[in-house]
Parts: structure tokens; C-alpha cells; sequence
């Protein structure tokens, strides 16, 4: 799924590419940068449907979460009550096909549009399950280009009104029109037709077979064509308001008020397909410019939940017994890009040796403590394809210095290192106001100094160092990319994706490209597992990015909250089975 973030790239993979420096505001830790994904599975209440081949969808999962909800030893789940949580930004509005996606708005468009199916966050053993979510069950033709889908008879609109395969229909239509013009209507460019065969049953005709097909239709929110349809898609953009005014929703929740840069209040959709969710009768977003202040309404029970709290503040946290932590892994890896248009950066072994010249471990333990691991690779170690072959670059200052000598660098008087008379001296930038790669920054260069090679750090502003960065305006930067759940490497290492910006170190490898176009046109990823192993060595041998870390997340929340599961994509992630004890007050 998209992995959208507050930044903007251009080109067609803006959305699912909305990662390059994934600023999660000015801490590096703030609620409002990132979201996509759906609801959880879980508990045995989620109706059982059948996934292609007529197997029968399995339960969902969250990987690597501790500190979870004591529900299990608490009362009996009860439905009822508020919760307040804080953010650091605020969403754009209720139709996502208008606007840049980020993480609060798509915390709350996928609480008030179902989609087709539910991604699970299972990626830790096997490529994520679909289950049954708008549509009750699906199946695959012989020659997996034809997918049919049964939707929920049960399923209405807030209005009363039926959700129908017209919907799909029509919802498909917007997502590719030119006029509405959606950031990511390049993840429907393979899908030929979406036919509406009676009120209850679709049928998605794709051009081709790929790994992607099911994350592609699912992308999106289903939308009421009864009452969004008056509007022509020529007006979409202008018309924001209206779609508010107008809103009518599928999902467990709907939109109960709105007071910009305020808060917004979610309120349960008595027309919810399933009769049992959600439990809350609200849940409130209140929105908070800064990260100390939610930290004091979290303290001071004012907020019962922040999707992100910095790993300095966690002990704050839980040295009041009223609280607790959730700590999991999170979808970002963290590394030295490395300019390869320029030189002596277009040179792998120059790269490497600059990587062996950091020490990971003792950077990602400065910094991040117990929160953080050292990462080897653009697949996250806690997902099922990571290859745990690889042996981690070594930090050896030693190596680094007798390549770079092969390579023709040599002392000079100063100490540092030199060829064809020119010192090698470079700036590595990262975004100000991002307090752990500040703090990388001036620890990279130190360790560069002391094999002789001088790197000046610089921090700009976010907005800038993004559209350096694309431009390629740079010459290394401490960045942060978000791994794509179907684990699509074509944005960022395929030599395509250099000339639509998103290859931002452009690297370019032949054998690479061929590995990860063979890769994507398996049926399922899960038979691409050879490819994605030696994507992985080739990658690791030639460095484009010197990877840093991969981290945890952090959320804060009362313990009177319960069964809070957040996923490595959202922190709403399975919100309609939150509930809270009745001795909770607002």
C-alpha cells in the first residue's frame, strides 16, 4: 500500500514515493507525517471469507508489538465512551482523491470509507494476507488476469442507502479520471476494466499478471456515487467544502464536527456493516502544534492516546502509573544517501568504504538506545523477505582507508585526503528540526575525519532539502524512505526511476533492473524470493545508501484504553475494536 509522508515528488509515483525524507515534523517523531493501510484483523468476531484459490482468510497480526493492551486480563470489551487523542497536524479533507495523502488524513478517511479488502499486517511471515473487509470474499480466474469479488449484502451507506458494485464502478472511474487528477491513479494504470455484474458482485479485468494486483485495486477508499456524483469531476478540486457538506460514509465511523486547527470528532456509524463495531461512541483528533505539549496533555489525562512520542520521552511516560507505552517496529529505514551523479560518489567501492568508515552500532545506540536497530537493508529485518544472509558492512576505518588508497587518495599535509589534487571534502545535509539526524550528522563527520575524509554538515529547511534532493541538487544526505508493503523496489533502485526523480542516489545496475522487473511480474511476490535475495546482496555490495537504522515506534496511551493495536502502517489501524473502562471521563 502507499506510504504517504509530508512531502511532495513529482512525477507519477508522487504517493506511493511521498517517503524520501520522511519528516515526521520538526522532532522527527511527530503524529502527523505518515499513514495508509486498514483496519486489523484480529479478534474471532471478523467474518471468515475466502482469498483467491478459495482458501480461507486467516487472522491478522501485528509484528513485534510489546507493551500491548492487558485487555485479555482486564473486564469484558464494552462498547460506549470517548477518547481523545492528540496530533501534531491536522487532516486536508474528507475526500482523499483531492488532496496530498499524509498520515492524519489517512488516519481518518480509513475510518469513514471501507475498502474492498483489508491488508493485514502480517508482512513478518509471508507476503501480507487480503481478507474480507466491503467485499466478503474473492476469487482468481485460471490465467489470474480476471478478479471477481462478492460484496457484503449487509453493507450500507450512513444514509441508508446500499453499497453497490455501481460504486466500485463509479469510485474506479474518479480514481483515474484526468480531471480529478489523483496522486496515485498511476497504482490503477493496470487495471483494464471494473464491471459492475449485479449489485453485489465486481469483476477487475487486469492488463497484465504482477506481483502488485491486489495491492493496486485495494488502493483507495470505496466512495457513495448516489451522493458524490452530482458533482462532475471537473469540479472535484474546487469543491472540497461540498464533499464535507455532503459527506456520506461506509466505514465504522463518521465525521461529527470539525473546528479547524482545533479538533475534529469521530463519531460511530450506526450503518456499519458490522453490527458489533466499532465499541467507541467517539474518538476525538485534537490537534496540537508540538510534540511537549501532547506530552502534558498525555501527563495530565487530557489525551488518552499519541500515535508517536520520541523514545527520550518513553520513561516520562511510564513513570506515571496511569500510562504505558506501545513500542513497534515502524515501515521507515534511515541512510546516507549517496550522490552517484557525482564524483567520487558514482564509484561503489568509494561508497563502501565510506560506510565501513561509520559506526552503525554506535550511532543507532547514541541515539535511539533500545528503540532503533542497525539496518542492512530497503527491506525491514522484521518483514518475511529480508535476507538474513547478509553480514552486516563492517565498521572498519582500516578497510576504508586502504581502498580509498587503491582508489588514488592520499594524505596530505592536513591530514586530509586527496586526489588529483582536490581534497575530498563534501556537505551531507539532512532536515532541520529532525533531532536524531542532527545528531547522525555530526557523528558521520567525526568518524569521516578520522580516516581523512571531510564531511560539512548542513541542515536545511524541509521544504528545500526535499527539492534538492529530487533535483539532485546534493552530494549526501541522511534520509528517510518508507518500505512499500508489496515490497516494490522499482522507485527507488531501478534505473526508470531516475528519470522521474524518485531514484534519488541515481543508481543504476542492469542486473538490478532486470531482478526487480522479474521480480513484479510473478503472480505472487512470495515466489520472487530468489529475486529479492539478490537484489538485496547486490544492493548491500554497491551502497547507494549507507543504511543507518530502521526504528521503532513509540505510542503513549492511558491504560484504561484497550486492545490498541497499532500497525507498522497506521496508527488507527483497527480503531473500531478500541474500548475504553467506564471510569474513564471527558
Amino acid at each position: 500500500m502507499r506510504l504517504p509522508f509530508a512531502c511532495t515528488v513529482p512525477g507519477r509515483f508522487s504517493a506511493r514515493l511521498s517517503l524520501l525524507l520522511s519528516l515526521w515534523a520538526a522532532s522527527g517523531l511527530g503524529t502527523g507525517g505518515c499513514g495508509g493501510g486498514h483496519q486489523t484483523g484480529g479478534p474471532a468476531h471478523r467474518p471468515q471469507g475466502t482469498q483467491g484459490g478459495g482458501a480461507q482468510a486467516g487472522p491478522a497480526g501485528s509484528p513485534g508489538l510489546t507493551g500491548t493492551s492487558d485487555s485479555a486480563s482486564a473486564a469484558v470489551p464494552r462498547r460506549g465512551g470517548t477518547i481523545v487523542t492528540g496530533w501534531t497536524a491536522e487532516p486536508r479533507a474528507v475526500n482523499e482523491l483531492i488532496v496530498q495523502a499524509t498520515n492524519p488524513n489517512q488516519e481518518m478517511v480509513f475510518q469513514l470509507f471501507a475498502r474492498l479488502l483489508r491488508e493485514e499486517p502480517d508482512f513478518e511471515r509471508h507476503p501480507p494476507a487480503f481478507t474480507p473487509a466491503l467485499a466478503r470474499s474473492y476469487e482468481w480466474s485460471a490465467d489470474h488476469k480476471t478478479l471477481t469479488l462478492h460484496l457484503r449484502e449487509n453493507a450500507r451507506w450512513s444514509d441508508g442507502v446500499p453499497v453497490t458494485a455501481d460504486d466500485v464502478r463509479w469510485t474506479w472511474q474518479a480514481q483515474v479520471s484526468p480531471e480529478v487528477a489523483w496522486e496515485s491513479s498511476y497504482m490503477k494504470d493496470d487495471i483494464a476494466d471494473v464491471e459492475a455484474v449485479d449489485p453485489h458482485t465486481v469483476r477487475v479485468r487486469f492488463k497484465r499478471v504482477y506481483a502488485k494486483q491486489l495491492f493496486d485495486l485495494n488502493e483507495g477508499g470505496i466512495l457513495p456515487h448516489h451522493a458524490w456524483g452530482q458533482i462532475p469531476f471537473s469540479r472535484w478540486r474546487q469543491s472540497g467544502e461540498w464533499f464535507q457538506q455532503h459527506l456520506v460514509v461506509d466505514g465504522p465511523f463518521t465525521l461529527g464536527s470539525w473546528r479547524r486547527q482545533q479538533e475534529l470528532v469521530l463519531v460511530r456509524n450506526p450503518s456499519f456493516y458490522d453490527p458489533d463495531r466499532p465499541r467507541l461512541d467517539r474518538v476525538v483528533m485534537r490537534f496540537i502544534p508540538d510534540q511537549a505539549s501532547i506530552l502534558t496533555q498525555l501527563d495530565s489525562g487530557e489525551l488518552d492516546f499519541t500515535a508517536a512520542i520520541s523514545p527520550r520521552d518513553a520513561p516520562h511516560v511510564t513513570a506515571n502509573p496511569r500510562l504505558k507505552v506501545l513500542v513497534f517496529p515502524y515501515r521507515n529505514w534511515i541512510g546516507v544517501a549517496w550522490n552517484g551523479a557525482r564524483q567520487p560518489f558514482s564509484d561503489p567501492d568509494v561508497r563502501r568504504a565510506l560506510g565501513m568508515a561509520l559506526d552503525r552500532r554506535a550511532i543507532v545506540e547514541t541515539i535511539w538506545g533500545k528503540f532503533a536497530r542497525v539496518s542492512e537493508s530497503p527491506i525491514l529485518s522484521v518483514v518475511w523477505a529480508y535476507d538474513r544472509s547478509l553480514r552486516p558492512l563492517p565498521y572498519d576505518p582500516a578497510e576504508a582507508r586502504r581502498i580509498l588508497a587503491a582508489k588514488g587518495f592520499a594524505a596530505g599535509a592536513d591530514g586530509v585526503l586527496r586526489r588529483g589534487g582536490k581534497p575530498f571534502a563534501f556537505e551531507i545535509s539532512t532536515n532541520a528540526g529532525n533531532q536524531q539526524r542532527v545528531d547522525s550528522l555530526v557523528m558521520i563527520q567525526e568518524q569521516l575525519r578520522r580516516i581523512g575524509v571531510r564531511a560539512e554538515p548542513r541542515q536545511v529547511e524541509f521544504n528545500s532539502l526535499n527539492a534538492r534532493v529530487l533535483a539532485g541538487d546534493f552530494d549526501a544526505s541522511v534520509i528517510g524512505n518508507s518500505m512499500d508493503t508489496s515490497l516494490d523496489l522499482t522507485s527507488y533502485f531501478h534505473s526508470h526511476g531516475i528519470a522521474l526523480g524518485t531514484n534519488v542516489t541515481r543508481y543504476s545496475n542492469p542486473q538490478v533492473d532486470r531482478l526487480i522487473d522479474h521480480a513484479m511480474s510473478q503472480p505472487d511476490i512470495a515466489l520472487a524470493r530468489q529475486d529479492l535475495d539478490r537484489i538485496q546482496e547486490i544492493l548491500h555490495r554497491d551502497q547507494p545508501y549507507t543504511y543507518l537504522w530502521e526504528s521503532d515506534r513509540v505510542s503513549g496511551l492511558d491504560r484504561r484504553l484497550h486492545d490498541v493495536r497499532p500497525s507498522m502502517v497506521l496508527s488507527f489501524y483497527d480503531l473500531e475494536d478500541w474500548w475504553v473502562e467506564p471510569t474513564l471521563k471527558h
